[in-house]
């Protein structure tokens, strides 16, 4: 399915560029420019945030639905030119709001109204690519489970771009309405929530129902408690949403914890299901980007868990900075990394050795990794998470530092698996199987395929 909706010419772009920004933001962490000991709202950190959100997690989840939807809804692309004019808004846009920000920290040889206009270019590149992938699901209809989990991001990443806006122009404006003043001081945990559990996470769940699917073998039918997960989520997170926008008192309490407690019950369905896929698979060994996913997956559940303790125990926003970078460095960036391991030398395969099926012998996918060397940097990062949490959560600046720098040296280590898996060498022939390890491709079907033909994506 995957060969037949060919590859995406900008998905690559995308996924490279996404690195960078994810590198550049740990590399701020590590300098200690960014702290986010010293709170959200800090401009130096806000870069950050922004780099993580806008950069690396937008840009890859866009740049993995150019691929992936196609494949999703057994379709093409509405359009192969739109991306790029998306790319270049979204990169220019970020790079002013960065200049916007560092104007708030004090810098005097930038001009504060970059922010609002690098806000709304990005806006502009987003809403270029959401107009994008929503054609090409439009045109798809009926959609695929995985497919509806897609659209709901989609739905969640206009909601938080637009509030983006409001607090930019509440920020660069001179004397701002009282609306946008009041947005700026009760928005910001719509926001996040709506990017980080909507768009993000929505996204993810749904894409990785077809890649943990597809890589691992596993039957992809819908289960009710997948229809729990695609109802509960985006529902709770909406009820959420409009509580902390427009309800207060005891009422917004409510409908917050309300909201909360659904969307982390479709969530829960969600791990149900995906543990499901790990039981069910026919691959019986796992590849290192399905084992580095359970981890991600792990750090989810772990997330979900300890948010709801702190909430009882009247402690979310004393350890708010800590869960939200479990969040976003275990969770979303974990499961991002992992997926990229196997995402860039699959499409690399297809691109080099797509053509020569049927001609000679070609080297299988896993031919262009070295899964026993990146098997260290994938620990070296996962362990450097939480160990950077528990140093956001008792405030050690020496302890973060060392756990940002393990992080930083991780992921270019990573970054260097990605480049050597996309130069492999045209000539190559397929590598011998180590003794006793399976053979990864499913059994040919006919005497014209080969064991070196993978199927299903392997």
């Amino acid at each position: 399915m995957l060969i037949a909706a060919g590859v995406s010419r900008w998905t690559m772009l995308h996924l490279g560029a996404s690195v960078v920004a994810l590198f550049i933001a740990e590399a701020l962490f590590v300098s200690g420019y960014a702290d986010p000991m010293e709170g959200l709202r800090a401009p130096e950190t806000l870069i950050a945030v922004h780099l993580l959100t806008l950069g690396w997690l937008s840009l890859l989840m866009l740049g993995a639905l150019y691929q992936f939807v196609p494949v999703i809804t057994n379709s093409q692309l509405f359009s192969q030119r739109l991306p790029i004019i998306g790319f270049v808004a979204i990169v220019t846009g970020l790079t002013g709001m960065i200049a916007g920000f560092a104007a708030l920290s004090g810098s005097e040889t930038l001009p504060l109204i970059c922010l609002p206009i690098g806000g709304a270019l990005v806006l502009a590149g987003l809403g270029i690519g959401t107009s994008n992938v929503a054609a090409t699901l439009w045109r798809a209809r009926p959609l695929p489970m995985q497919a509806l989990f897609v659209a709901a991001g989609l739905g969640f990443l206009v909601l938080t771009g637009l509030i983006g806006v409001c607090f930019a122009l509440a920020l660069a404006l001179p004397e701002p309405p009282a609306m946008l003043t009041s947005l700026v001081r009760n928005g910001l945990s719509a926001h996040v929530a709506g990017g980080l559990f909507g768009w993000f996470t929505l996204t993810a769940m749904g894409v990785s129902y077809r890649l943990l699917s597809m890589f691992m073998l596993a039957p992809e039918e819908a289960r009710w408690t997948t229809y729990a997960a695609l109802f509960l989520t985006p529902g709770g997170l909406l009820v959420l949403m409009g509580a902390i926008l427009f309800l207060g008192g005891n009422s917004q309490s409510i409908a917050v914890a309300a909201g909360a407690l659904l969307a982390a019950f479709g969530i829960a369905f969600y791990l149900a299901d995906i543990v499901h896929l790990y039981r069910v698979r026919k691959r019986r060994h796992l590849e290192l980007n399905s084992v580095a996913a359970a981890v991600a997956l792990g750090f989810l559940a772990f997330s979900i868990v300890a948010t709801f303790v702190a909430a009882m125990s009247g402690a979310l926003e004393r350890f708010a900075g800590t869960l939200g970078y479990l969040f976003v460095f275990g969770w979303l960036s974990g499961l991002g990394l992992s997926q990229l391991y196997k995402i860039v030398p699959f499409m690399t395969w297809l691109e080099v050795f797509g053509r020569r099926l049927g001609k000679g012998p070609v080297p299988r996918v896993q031919d262009l990794v070295e899964e026993p060397r990146a098997r260290r940097w994938f620990a070296l990062y996962f362990s450097s998470v939480p160990i950077g949490a528990l140093a956001i959560a008792f405030t050690s600046a020496p302890l973060f530092h060392a756990a940002s720098l393990a992080q930083l040296a991780a992921t270019a280590l990573i970054g260097f698996e990605l480049w050597h898996s996309r130069h492999p060498d045209p000539n190559a022939a397929p590598k011998p199987l180590a003794p006793g390890a399976a053979l990864p491709f499913a059994r040919p079907s006919s005497p014209k395929q080969t064991p070196s033909t993978p199927t299903h994506g392997a």
